[in-house]
């Protein structure tokens, strides 16, 4: 069955929501049977249907852009996007330079083909904008006001800007911007946060998922990719980690004070905890590698060539996987050695450009000698990813690929605070 998304007076009317599905917060059942909602939550009822594989139709939605009023994506396209267009047109981007944010903005737009409006401060910021924005061909579907003028300009009016774009959320009045966005019902959202903190989660709530996260310091630049699994993926996932999670609370109930450690011990040699350990290293299994990843895998790549990669992959399977769709080296403890001294060695001549392997990578290349690299997962301890960061040399960059809603991204976090102390 097909949920339909349309507007009852001034509500947003959602019929033929999934069965058995939770109903969206801030909605209610009419008496029709139909749900109603506020029409600002648009976009996060998409969210939940496109997250959970359920077709729907949004007769809200303005029709889209000509073809000549598109602005010209940037090329190679923002390593954001991606993410970005996979999380159905959601989300928040942490840290990027404002050259690179007028760069997604524009990408979203051209992907989006949406009338987009984009939200300030104040007019200094809505100046600054728009001299970027007159800088860049194809910008007349971008409007630039600010919070407040917003929310008395087209707030509670049916949708004409099917993109909303937030520059610097953490900055608005919360007063202000939960006006804003009340009285708007865009179909997707991009949120521009300069710093990551406190205010961080709030955003999420409206804006959608974390995309990427972006860190500056005297060593190679860090991004982390927050990638969606896909349904399949999901359930695969979620059904694996609940298992685990439920036989490790029994454990720390049973042992109080003993660690995670203690229980891989003791779950290898007793049959009661095992299938519980299985159960983790599945769910681990389908974080570490996916098809978002390995479609991210490959749009670096090609972002990057004929640059010097490395691709830190999670397991032997996903280096030769990558190896034969890229037509790149892999390097992996099971190839004779020879073969693996003469790719090294190539490698660092300049003579092969692409490594992908899951740990010989780690010490095997010389500290700085890569422009890129591209972490996929696997690895836990702090040592093996700082490793894995001094391959790349300082005007490099290192991508971090998080699977979204999973234990890597709070495994990234602590990578984020270790690293930047």
């Amino acid at each position: 069955m097909t949920t339909l998304l349309e507007r009852c007076a001034a509500a947003l009317s959602i019929r033929d929501w999934p069965t058995g599905w939770l109903v969206p917060p801030g909605a209610i059942v009419a008496s029709d049977g139909a749900l109603r909602a506020p029409l600002g939550l648009r976009a996060r009822v998409r969210r939940i249907l496109q997250a959970g594989g359920a077709p729907f139709v949004d007769l809200l939605a303005p029709p889209p852009l000509e073809p000549d009023e598109l602005p010209p994506c940037p090329v190679p396209p923002p390593p954001a996007l991606a993410p970005w267009l996979r999380h159905g047109g959601h989300g928040v981007v942490v840290g990027l330079p404002e050259g690179e944010r007028v760069d997604l903005v524009l990408a979203a737009v051209h992907h989006s083909a949406a009338r987009t409006l984009l939200l300030v401060r104040d007019s200094g910021a809505q100046l600054l904008w728009q001299a970027h924005l007159r800088e860049r061909p194809g910008n007349a579907a971008i409007t630039v006001t600010t919070a407040a003028a917003a929310a008395h300009t087209f707030a509670g009016a049916s949708p004409r800007h099917d993109l909303l774009v937030v520059a610097n959320p953490e900055l608005l009045p919360a007063p202000t911007l939960a006006t804003a966005l009340g009285g708007l019902a865009p179909a997707r959202v991009l949120a521009l946060v300069a710093h990551a903190g406190p205010e961080l989660l709030a955003c999420t709530a409206w804006a959608g998922p974390l995309l990427q996260v972006q860190h500056s310091s005297d060593q190679a630049a860090r991004i982390e990719l927050h990638l969606p699994l896909t349904p399949a993926e999901r359930t695969e996932h979620d059904a694996a980690w609940h298992e685990f999670l439920g036989a490790y609370d029994a454990f720390a109930a049973l042992r109080p004070g003993a660690g995670f450690g203690t229980f891989v011990q003791e779950a290898r040699a007793a049959p009661a905890w095992r299938p519980a350990l299985l159960a983790w290293h599945r769910a681990r299994r389908v974080a570490a590698w996916n098809e978002a990843k390995a479609q991210a895998c490959g749009d670096l790549l090609a972002r990057h060539r004929g640059a010097s990669v490395l691709v830190f992959t999670p397991d032997r399977g996903s280096a030769y996987a990558l190896a034969r769709t890229h037509l790149v080296a892999p390097m992996t403890a099971e190839l004779p050695r020879g073969e693996r001294a003469a790719s090294l060695a190539a490698f660092r001549s300049g003579a092969l450009k692409v490594l992908v392997g899951p740990r010989l990578l780690d010490l095997g290349v010389p500290a700085g000698r890569a422009e890129v690299g591209i972490v996929v997962g696997g690895g836990f301890g702090l040592g093996e990813r700082r490793a894995r960061h001094e391959r790349v040399a300082a005007s490099g960059v290192v991508y971090e690929l998080v699977a979204a809603e999973t234990a890597e991204v709070g495994r990234a976090r602590r990578l984020a605070d270790a690293l930047a102390r």
